[in-house]
């Protein structure tokens, strides 16, 4: 059996956990924080599955949100002044610690947080 960390795209949102690869069984991947919406996952498709590293953690969100892709925001959990629930917003920017810096349709500008906030791909740039 081989243990190792790594993170699970999960739509678009990398989920951080262990794979567990065993001899004649499907590798099974559990999360470690369970508010992901699932406490473990089978993977039969490799592809899903990220390096644990910071730089794979910030190079897999610059890829996967171009300047110009827009997304819905559906929760801002840690934001005192939340932008509204369904407002669509345009990236302007992702940082090095993955913020994804985006324009929003009444003018504001802000960043939101993969794996805090909830959000939805809208269309790509």
């Amino acid at each position: 059996m081989k243990v190792t960390k790594v993170y699970l795209d999960d739509r678009g949102i990398l989920v951080p956990g262990h794979l567990i690869e065993r001899a004649f069984c499907k590798s099974v991947f559990y999360p470690f924080d369970v508010r992901c919406g699932f406490s473990c996952q089978y993977i039969t498709d490799r592809g899903l599955l990220v390096e644990f590293n910071t730089r794979a953690y910030r190079e897999f969100y610059k890829k996967t949100y171009p300047v110009g892709t827009k997304i819905a925001v559906l929760e801002m959990r840690e934001e005192p002044y939340p932008v509204p629930k369904g407002m669509v917003g345009t990236v302007t920017l992702v940082d090095d610690i993955a913020t994804i810096h985006c324009r929003f349709e009444n003018g504001r500008c802000l960043g939101v947080i993969p794996g805090v906030d909830s959000f939805l791909i809208i269309s790509k740039a």
